[in-house]
Order: C-alpha cells, then structure tokens, then sequence
C-alpha cells in the first residue's frame, strides 16, 4: 500500500479516521462498494482513511485508499458514483443528502485488513470515535501501520 508511505510524508495527502456503520464498512472491506458518500468532506488532500466500523462493532477494521472526491449535487454525485459499487439505493442516499445542495463522493482504492479488528483505545489515546471524520497524526498514523502490517515494528 504505497499511499501510506505518501501519508507519512510532511508534505504527503493526509490520512484520516472515519466512521462508518457496519453495513457498509463491510461492504468497503470486500471490494462491493468502492465509493464512500458524505455530507461533508476534508478540506486537505487526502490518501488513506482508517475505518472504524460504528456500534455494534466499535473496532477498526481496515485502511482504504482515497483516490479522490467527486463534489456535486446529489443527484449528479450519485450519477457520477452509483457505477461503482454504492451499497444503497437511490432514494435511501438522496434522503441522507436531504437538504444538502453539496454532496461528496469519496472514490475508494485498495483495502488493507488486520488479522483482526483492532480495538481503538489500544491506539488512540482518550478515543472518541469521530462524528464523521478527524486527521490523523503522523505518530497515529504509524501506530495504524504497526497493527495493520503496513509498517516494521523497527520504524
């Protein structure tokens, strides 16, 4: 996963923690949906999202590569998006983007997994899972890496 290398550097996209319900963190984690629709967004680049999958799950389950952004209204963001794999209807999004003019939709890449679903406060100091989404720090993003096989423990 060379994103995570770019993310690491100071110059690098950013890498994020994002929460998002189970239904679709599994639909992420097994290639079926490889667009992530929100109402709001980053506002700097970003290069990989760490999912934590929300209750009843609460444990970080991969890091997916973010291969850009799609921003529109809704109905040209789904337009633009649905090919690929959206993991809900039409109407279930429009509802989620009622009353929004913007929409997002977050292109994913390549997944990486962990043996086994990590459990956030064995990472994050005073974890709070995010609303939507929160930058990550250079030292966390590493502690990610370490526990997801993407780093040497030597680093």
């Amino acid at each position: 996963m060379s994103r995570f290398q770019e993310c690491l550097q100071p110059q690098g996209p950013r890498a994020i923690l994002i929460s998002i319900k189970p239904r679709f963190a599994e639909q992420i984690l097994t290639g079926a949906k490889t667009v992530e629709f929100r109402r709001v967004w980053a506002v700097e680049p970003v290069g990989l999202a760490v999912i934590y999958s929300s209750s009843p799950v609460k444990r970080l389950v991969g890091v997916v590569e973010v291969d850009g952004a799609v921003v529109a209204s809704p109905s040209t963001v789904w337009i633009r998006c649905s090919s690929r794999g959206p993991g809900l209807q039409r109407k279930e999004l429009m509802e989620y983007f009622a009353g929004k003019a913007k929409a997002y939709g977050v292109l994913l890449g390549e997944v990486a997994l962990p043996k086994k679903p990590v459990a956030p406060k064995s990472l994050f100091k005073d974890f709070r899972p995010p609303q939507s989404y929160r930058y990550l720090s250079t030292t966390e993003l590493r502690r990610v890496g370490k526990q997801f096989g993407l780093i040497e423990e030597a680093e």
